[in-house]
């Protein structure tokens, strides 16, 4: 009969801890399950663009350099493909999905060594997608006992490690949200409703130079590159309303 007692130890350590770091997790499933690697992404999507809430694994910095060398459309393309799992699944079959999705896998495993792995699906919210993903070191029949062995319990655990850190978010709020003025919302707002620099400084009563300046203050603050991405940065953080 299979020994949950680690499963059950976990399980109690989430449970009972009030700050779970993503990295004693890790390491505490590394030990139980075998696992080589994780890596655990939240993230919001939308039909243009893919914003990253978080994202925190265990692969070296050889690994994630020789990932990255691989090119952002790849793994941007992987990463949509992997948050539309909807049940656990193996790499290698998101992997034939995605056009060079096995080059990415390749490159993410250690030269000479067999490895596996699974994605698992976690419920999110607000728009937002989020997946844990383990590399471990077997193949074969040996994957597939490991599957029927661990796999509700790995998902289980990652859903509650997940929650955990939704609901740390919630009780935070937003307190790293940045604090733009009345007058910088109030510019970025009509932005939103399609009016021009002159329209806007007409509206409230100012030189359409102090609109630019407003603006310009907004994207600072929201680490946008655009007017546009200012605009959907402030939407999503509900700082201004949809129009």
């Amino acid at each position: 009969m299979l020994n949950q007692k680690g499963y059950f130890d976990l399980l109690d350590w989430l449970e009972s801890e009030r700050d779970v770091k993503p990295q004693q997790f890790f390491q505490r499933m590394q030990s139980e399950f075998g696992i080589a690697h994780l890596l655990y992404i939240d993230v919001s999507l939308t039909p243009v663009s893919l914003k990253l809430h978080r994202l925190h694994h265990t692969f070296s910095p050889r690994v994630v350099q020789a990932v990255a060398a691989l090119g952002s459309a790849l793994l941007a393309n992987v990463t949509r493909a992997a948050l539309d799992v909807v049940r656990p699944l193996d790499w290698k079959a998101l992997a034939d999905r995605v056009p060079r999705g096995v080059e990415l896998l390749q490159t993410a495993n250690l030269p000479g060594l067999p490895y596996e792995g699974m994605i698992y699906p976690l419920v999110s919210r607000d728009g937002r997608a989020a997946l844990l993903a383990i590399q471990v070191p077997a193949y074969g029949d040996c994957w597939l006992q490991y599957r029927r062995m661990h796999d509700r319990d790995i998902h289980a655990l990652a859903t509650l490690f997940h929650g955990h850190l939704l609901e740390r978010e919630t009780i935070k709020g937003r307190t790293d949200a940045p604090h733009l003025t009345q007058r910088e919302l109030e510019a970025l707002g009509w932005s939103a409703a399609g009016k021009s620099y002159w329209e806007i400084s007409v509206i409230l009563g100012i030189s359409e130079r102090t609109v630019r300046f407003f603006m310009a203050n907004a994207r600072s603050k929201l680490n946008a590159v655009s007017n546009a991405q200012a605009v959907a940065e402030a939407v999503w953080q509900g700082l201004i309303s949809h129009h």
